[in-house]
Parts: C-alpha cells; structure tokens; sequence
C-alpha cells in the first residue's frame, strides 16, 4: 500500500507540471463533503481555463471536471481514498491533461479528451478497477496501471 500513495503523489505531480496561472473565464465548483461522501463537480470554460485539483478521501468519492478551454493547455488532476471511488474528466483544448489516481474497494474512472495533444494518466488501486478513456486529436498518449489489492 505505501506503493500506492506514492503513484498517486506522482500522479498529481505530473499533471500540475505546466500548470497554467491565468484566471479562467468562467468557472462554476460544486461541492459537498462529509466523512461518509464526497461530491465535487468543477465546470470551466474559456480561453484561460485554470488548472484543476481535486483530492477527496470519503468512503464514497465522486469527482467531475469538465473543461471547455481555446488553444491552450486544460489540466486536471483527480486524487481519491475510499470504499468506492468516481472520477469523470472531460476536456477540450488545443493540449488536455488528466491524471486520475484512485485507492478503494471499487474504481471506476471515465476520461474524454478533444484536442491537437492529448495525455491521460490513470491509476486504479483495489479490487473492482473500471477505466475508459477516450481521445480525439493528433498526439495522443495514454498510461493506465490497474493493480488489485
């Protein structure tokens, strides 16, 4: 398990690398978080499209970004603990950036990227891992590690 967290510390750190500063033009962020759920929603779009960071660690972890950004870079970064665990990443840009690491029972990981350069990292600790990932542009690249338990 200390395996784990460390590719998951990895996996954040690969996808801020970059990171654009400037502010987004517009953005709406959801949440709602206990011991037992954690639920967070992320929609920007526009040209100047923020980094995202998500990090939950309820027994139940849902996570959605979607990013609309022109032709710059769109990063997203999605870190879950639980039982079970949801990330869904969709992004638009001319370079998209997603990293999902997720540590639970059961993980389930959907991830959908449209631009000129695509890269996706996913990383799935537990026993029931489900991963798709779908990419549309010139340069695609694609890492995917399932591990069980």
């Amino acid at each position: 398990m200390r395996y784990g967290k460390q590719l998951l510390v990895l996996a954040a750190l690969l996808a801020t690398i970059g990171a654009a500063t400037q502010a987004s033009a517009a953005s709406v962020h959801r949440s709602m978080t206990n011991r037992n759920v954690s639920i967070e929603t992320i929609v920007q779009f526009g040209n100047d499209v923020q980094p995202v960071m998500i990090e939950e660690n309820s027994r139940i972890n849902i996570a959605r970004v979607i990013q609309i950004g022109g032709t710059g870079t769109v990063d997203a970064t999605i870190i879950q603990n639980g039982v079970r665990n949801y990330a869904n990443v969709i992004q638009m840009g001319g370079t998209t950036n997603a990293a999902v690491g997720q540590s639970g029972l059961s993980n389930t990981a959907d991830i959908t990227q449209i631009g000129n350069s695509t890269n996706a990292l996913l990383l799935q600790i537990g026993d029931m891992n489900t991963g798709a990932v779908r990419q549309f542009g010139r340069f695609n690249w694609l890492a995917i590690f399932q591990f069980g338990r």
